[in-house]
């Protein structure tokens, strides 16, 4: 899994970058821990914020956070940060790479079920803003279907995607 926050798009469809939140990686983390998936990408090009999840990751690892809480550092040892979606792919290595989208293209989606019966590795990417900038990005292997929802709301949090998407991956 691959949480991007540059390159996203903004309100006005530029490209843009998102500010990683302590939410963020959280509950990214703990959702890809609690479906045994690793590693887990967080995608941003600032050091700054690499700074921020490191500084998080080591108060709930080493600090006062572990003692109080030790099972939200254990979670937190998958996370990955990578200024990059192509430096995620080179860690993960031979991997073929899913997009997912409330707005997928029109050229067909593939059901995230049925990435289970595909051979070898699967990154699946998560964009924030407004989504993902797939002009800036390496070209998919293929789009995810969006979650479907039957209220006035378009899309989901992008943590509350990621579990659905992983619930029905490891059914």
């Amino acid at each position: 899994m691959a949480l991007v926050h540059y390159p996203v798009l903004n309100r006005l469809g530029e490209t843009s970058t998102t500010a990683i939140t302590s939410m963020d990686v959280h509950d990214f983390a703990r959702t890809c821990a609690f479906f045994a998936v690793a590693p887990a990408f967080l995608v941003h090009p600032a050091d700054g914020m690499h700074a921020f999840v490191e500084e998080m990751r080591g108060y709930w690892s080493e600090g006062e956070g572990s003692a109080r809480n030790p099972g939200r550092g254990q979670s937190l040892e998958a996370l990955r940060l990578v200024h990059t979606l192509e430096e995620a792919m080179q860690v993960l290595g031979e991997s073929s790479l899913w997009f997912t989208s409330a707005r997928p293209p029109e050229q067909g989606t593939t059901e995230v079920e049925r990435l289970g019966a595909l051979p070898g590795r699967h990154l699946i990417v998560f964009g924030t803003g407004w989504g993902l900038d797939t002009a800036s990005l390496p070209r998919p292997t293929g789009w995810l279907s969006p979650i479907d929802g039957t209220g006035i709301v378009r899309h989901l949090s992008v943590r509350a995607a990621l579990a659905i998407y992983l619930d029905r991956l490891r059914r």
